[in-house]
């Protein structure tokens, strides 16, 4: 008997094939008596009832063609558009508008850093003092000296560029006679002293710079011992000529400039050499090739070991011209002397700059990522054109003074030099291991003043140990020695040594002038303290790269710095005896409004509008004032 349901209809069992349409046939289901094809929904509802339906082409075809939903498509593309254009206005208006990121140079190491120069053997002995025993070195500086330092040169005085004067195996007191290039002399400590200094440097991220010594080497060096005597390569490798002393002639008229003839005779090769320094530094023939090679391999050896680059002395002394004739004699000299003559065979040949280009390629091939960037340094002397022309040759920092020798005045024989030197990494040296310091070429009221200059000019400041505090040559001694004095630590002077005798006595003033005291509480005006501040504000980037503009008003020296972009600063030095009265503002055309930043002498960060008022500054003192 057959199942029937409440309704009378017959039910199909699920089980059947009837269930599943046959879909390679048209099917039908019944939906308001129209025929659709095969594309169903299924509708679930309660228990097994289950129906079909589905939308017909024309169904869907309505809804497109209804005015209101061809609204709705019409308002919803309208709004997009709309959106869309929007934010495209905004982000114009946000580019155009917006205050643009101000323009930064890629600044190497050598733009930024302050440069600390160091004598070795004066500047901290580290050797014990042991009861009955002297050691080699004791009461001499020395390169762990140099390393217990670092934290004193990083943050009191701001410097984190070290050049430490020649420090090579040499036959001379001041390491210049070089016996061995890629050896130091044993009293300055060992090999492992050096690479542990330059391991220290590099984790306090500070560079080093070391002395390189080209044009001649000493006597006892080997390459100099095998050409007296003729021997193979090394027969070139200095400059020779016949020469006969007894009967006083020579190859030319050359004089050295240490005095005296600039040709010494040699008993074992029977000939004289060429010296244009002392008759202990015999010059080298740059003209030989091997010798140039020799040259660069002692560049790569200390680059190896991480140095960061070089100053190279005598510069100007390299090529002596090949046919070695005589010099111009000027006019009224009696040629007596190395002032006598025009030195137009004997310095600044064409061939000097062709080998530091050389040179610096040596250095650039080191410079395998940021970072890692080489200096190769020069120093010229009160010269513009020889400046430039190293600049050309590659010379990535050429140290000159700021004091010129042209002018009736400090302040103009500096305006000179300044408006002579706007350009490139000039770097600004008062005094060296060679020269007056700082507070004995200058009145020592000038130092801070003369300080500020050197901080906050274009260029590179490099400061001659002990010229922070104010040291001064020593009073009796004669030159060189007189500018060498030790480093003037403490009061008691035992901060350079723990031995009461020192290689050269200190200067007398070291009860006044050394470290200690001038770090003291009390006073926060010592000539240390403004020197660490200054080192502060050249971090500012418009000491760093902004330009220059030199002014002028009798004994007060102005010179605005700006970058564009960042506030701006007019820096004035009194360098007269009377304090002056001056309008910064229609002397120089910086704006009216400014703040005080900087001075010399006392706190004064104040702001003041100079068309209102005129400021007054006290002979011998400096400021700097910020403007935007």
């Amino acid at each position: 008997m057959a199942d029937v349901n409440t309704n009378n209809e017959e039910k199909t069992p699920l089980n059947e094939a009837a269930v599943e349409p046959d879909l390679d046939t048209k099917a039908q289901f019944v939906n308001g008596g129209k025929e659709l094809e095969p594309h169903v929904a299924i509708e679930c509802g309660s228990g097994d009832d289950v129906s079909f339906t589905g939308l017909g082409k024309e169904e869907l075809m309505q809804y497109a063609d209804d005015p209101f939903w061809k609204r709705v498509r019409l308002i919803l593309l309208i709004v997009f558009w709309a959106g869309w254009i929007a934010m495209l206005v905004a982000a114009i208006v946000i580019i155009v508008l917006a205050p643009r990121c101000p323009y930064r140079p890629d600044q190497k190491w050598y733009d930024k850093e302050v440069v600390y120069e160091i004598l070795t053997e004066s500047f901290q002995d580290t050797s014990p003092k042991l009861e009955g025993v002297q050691k080699e070195g004791d009461r001499i500086g020395d390169i762990d000296g140099i390393a217990s330092r670092l934290s004193y040169l990083k943050e009191d005085v701001g410097s984190k560029a070290l050049y430490i004067n020649s420090m090579y195996e040499s036959d001379d007191n001041e390491h210049m006679a070089v016996v061995n290039h890629k050896s130091l002399d044993s009293v300055l400590g060992t090999m492992g002293d050096f690479d542990q200094l330059r391991k220290t440097t590099k984790k306090m991220e500070m560079r080093l710079i070391m002395d390189f010594i080209p044009n001649h080497t000493g006597k006892k060096h080997e390459w100099f011992v095998k050409s007296r005597k003729k021997d193979g390569k090394y027969t070139d490798y200095y400059v020779w000529a016949p020469c006969d002393p007894k009967a006083g002639t020579y190859q030319n008229n050359w004089m050295s400039v240490k005095g005296n003839r600039s040709w010494t005779y040699d008993d074992t090769r029977k000939e004289c050499y060429l010296h244009q320094l002392e008759s202990d530094k015999p010059d080298l023939n740059l003209w030989n090739a091997d010798v140039k090679q020799e040259l660069e391999g002692i560049l790569r050896f200390w680059l190896d070991k991480g140095v960061d680059g070089f100053h190279v002395l005598n510069a100007e002394y390299l090529y002596e011209d090949q046919s070695l004739g005589d010099e111009i004699l000027i006019s009224g000299k009696a040629g007596t002397a190395y002032d006598d003559f025009e030195h137009n065979q004997t310095m600044n040949h064409p061939e000097n700059l062709k080998l530091l280009t050389a040179w610096k390629s040596v250095l650039e091939s080191y410079n395998t990522k940021p970072g890692r960037e080489k200096a190769l340094i020069v120093t010229a002397k009160d010269d513009l054109n020889t400046t430039m022309m190293y600049f050309d040759a590659g010379a990535t920092i050429v140290r000159v003074t700021p004091l010129s020798d042209s002018g009736a005045s400090l302040a103009e024989r500096i305006e000179t030099k300044l408006k002579d030197s706007n350009a490139k990494r000039i770097g600004w040296m008062y005094s060296n291991k060679d020269s007056s310091r700082l507070a004995s070429i200058a009145n020592p009221e000038q130092v801070k003043a003369l300080l500020t200059l050197q901080a906050t000019l274009p260029g590179v400041p490099f400061n001659y140990y002990g010229n922070e505090i104010g040291m001064t040559d020593h009073p009796t001694f004669g030159e060189p020695q007189k500018y060498r004095t030790p480093m003037q630590w403490n009061s008691e002077g035992t901060g350079f040594s723990k031995h009461s005798k020192k290689w050269l006595d200190q200067n007398p003033n070291y009860e006044n002038v050394n470290v200690e005291t001038e770090n003291a509480i009390g006073d926060d005006y010592t000539t240390l303290k403004v020197y660490g501040r200054l080192s502060k504000l050249r971090e500012k980037e418009s000491f760093q790269w902004g330009l220059m503009k030199v002014f002028r008003d009798g004994d007060l020296l102005m010179f605005t710095r700006k970058a564009e972009g960042f506030p701006g600063y007019l820096v004035a030095i009194n360098l007269g005896s009377k304090r002056v009265t001056e309008s910064f503002h229609g002397a120089t055309g910086i704006p009216k409004n400014v703040k005080v930043v900087f001075h010399t002498h006392k706190d004064d960060n104040t702001a003041i509008n100079l068309s209102d008022n005129s400021y007054i500054l006290e002979a011998n003192h400096a400021i700097v004032l910020e403007y935007e």
